[in-house]
């Protein structure tokens, strides 16, 4: 299951439980265990996100940056561009 489907899961589950959860507190039950479900999901959730960004950092790091032959050539000194050192 790759994290997009998983995360959009995890969010109609959240959205069902929420659902029970206030349906519950308005009869004046107890919601203990539909709390704790809520919290878990809430813990996943992040997880997935947390992985998420990470491997994006990972590979924005790790992609070689090359300049372009004129940017190389403007960053040299004025005194290489005019005898043509650069």
């Amino acid at each position: 299951m790759s994290k997009s489907t998983l995360t959009t899961e995890i969010h109609k589950e959240l959205a069902k439980l929420n659902d029970r959860i206030d349906r519950k507190i308005i009869k004046g039950q107890l919601y203990q265990k539909e709390a704790r479900r809520h919290k878990e999901l809430l813990a996943t959730l992040q997880r997935v996100a947390d992985d998420s960004r990470q491997s994006a950092s990972y590979v924005k790091r790790h992609v070689r940056r090359v300049k372009s032959p004129a940017r190389r050539r403007l960053a040299g000194s004025v005194f290489g561009r005019l005898l043509g050192m650069v």
